[in-house]
């Protein structure tokens, strides 16, 4: 048992992401909050059908690049293949109501449970971009590393979606939930623009 959240084992571990799912050239990390509960289908389980896709973040992320050219088909192969890769800032799996504690911290860089996200740094270093979603992985980036201010944002208001300083590889959105679902493709769009300014995939698609 994890000493974390008391489960037998992480999903990226389950589904040997880092060997299976781990870009060639890591153009783009892309940062959630966290898996779901235990019953939760994960982001790299590959689903039944990619039309019929139950899993919003996956859904909304596959479609929206795909639309915008990023990525040839709307798969987790696609995914990968052009140098996206998916963590979570928090890995357990647990309770909505555990979450929405974590991420009203998070607003103040207060979460407890991302004080210390080791598993995000080689991810960090690596990429070329990365695409942080939502207040909890806020909080889990600038404590993984300085280039990421702990300020205050209103993450939801202008002027994001979109990068946190001029020349910054860092881009700053909502997180994708059905929510805001209807908003994510013009989400994808802004992600386009600023990785388009950074020439991060010439030539990748």
């Amino acid at each position: 048992m994890l000493a974390c959240c008391g489960a037998a084992s992480h999903s990226w571990d389950q589904y040997q992401v880092e060997h299976l799912w781990l870009p060639r050239r890591l153009r783009c990390l892309i940062i959630g909050e966290n898996p779901g509960s235990e019953a939760s289908e994960y982001f790299y389980a590959v689903p039944k059908s990619y039309v019929k896709d139950a899993v919003v973040v996956r859904r909304c992320l596959l479609r929206g690049l795909h639309a915008q050219k990023l990525i040839r088909e709307a798969t987790l192969e696609g995914f990968r293949d052009a140098g996206f890769l998916f963590d979570h800032a928090i890995r357990c799996p647990l309770p909505s109501s555990v979450v929405e504690d974590e991420r009203r911290a998070a607003r103040r860089y207060a979460s407890t449970r991302v004080m210390n996200p080791t598993h995000l740094c080689p991810w960090l270093s690596q990429a070329t971009a990365v695409w942080v979603m939502g207040h909890l992985a806020s909080n889990a980036v600038a404590n993984a590393t300085v280039e990421f201010p702990k300020k205050r944002r209103r993450i939801s208001m202008h002027p994001y979606p979109g990068e946190i300083s001029p020349r910054s590889k860092f881009f700053l959105s909502e997180y994708f939930t059905w929510r805001n679902e209807k908003k994510t493709p013009e989400i994808c769009q802004v992600f386009t623009r600023f990785a388009l300014e950074r020439v991060i995939f010439d030539g990748a698609v």
